[in-house]
């Protein structure tokens, strides 16, 4: 069994928060993530796999235009693994960084209980109305893609781009409930050996 080093040092508080943060981010865009992947292919009928490809079709619009086709003959799940894994790759990662976003910002807010919900919930839904108004736009201007990046909102459907948001921060909340020492302080340390 391994037992931890008595001599070794523990990174500060902050950096712990902060990777608390990434961990929880990447935790919280699985969940979303899935949602909007069964909700496009059983709500949208566009294809199980079709919103990773949204994501890349900057770099790469042809999956997606094969997965609309192949959904709308009856086939959901068209699956071209390069581009399925960076569109799936970069959602978490996107989520990585909004999960340090959130521990900053639950950091200095301190919500307990049910208000760490709640904030998780705010959360995630100012993270949908950032990247609906100005996340996406950047993306779409900066690296081109046009309707496809910006327009990822409106083609996903609202109500599923908001339904996982919500996910998200609730996700996220869920773990600042259940684990609120990942965000200590210096001065909440416990001390060694006491």
């Amino acid at each position: 069994m391994l037992r931890p080093d008595p001599h070794a040092q523990r990174p500060p508080a902050a950096q712990r928060a902060l990777e608390a943060g990434i961990m929880a981010g990447l935790a919280a865009a699985v969940p979303a993530g899935l949602l909007v992947m069964i909700a496009t292919a059983a709500w949208r009928h566009e294809g199980f796999f079709t919103p990773a490809y949204r994501v890349v079709a900057v770099l790469d619009p042809g999956p997606l235009r094969v997965s609309l086709e192949e959904a709308a003959v009856g086939s959901p799940f068209y699956a071209d693994q390069q581009p399925l894994v960076a569109g799936c790759g970069a959602h978490l990662a996107v989520g990585c960084f909004f999960g340090v976003v959130f521990a900053l910002l639950a950091r200095a807010l301190r919500p307990r209980g049910v208000a760490a919900l709640a904030l998780g919930l705010a959360y995630g839904l100012a993270v949908m109305a950032f990247m609906a108004l100005a996340g996406l736009p950047l993306i779409e201007r900066l690296l081109g893609g046009g309707e496809a990046i910006s327009g990822l909102p409106g083609a996903l459907g609202w109500p599923v781009f908001a339904a996982g948001h919500v996910v998200y921060g609730l996700a996220l909340g869920a773990w600042l409930l259940l684990r609120p020492d990942d965000l200590a302080t210096a001065e909440e340390e416990p001390v060694p050996g006491a």
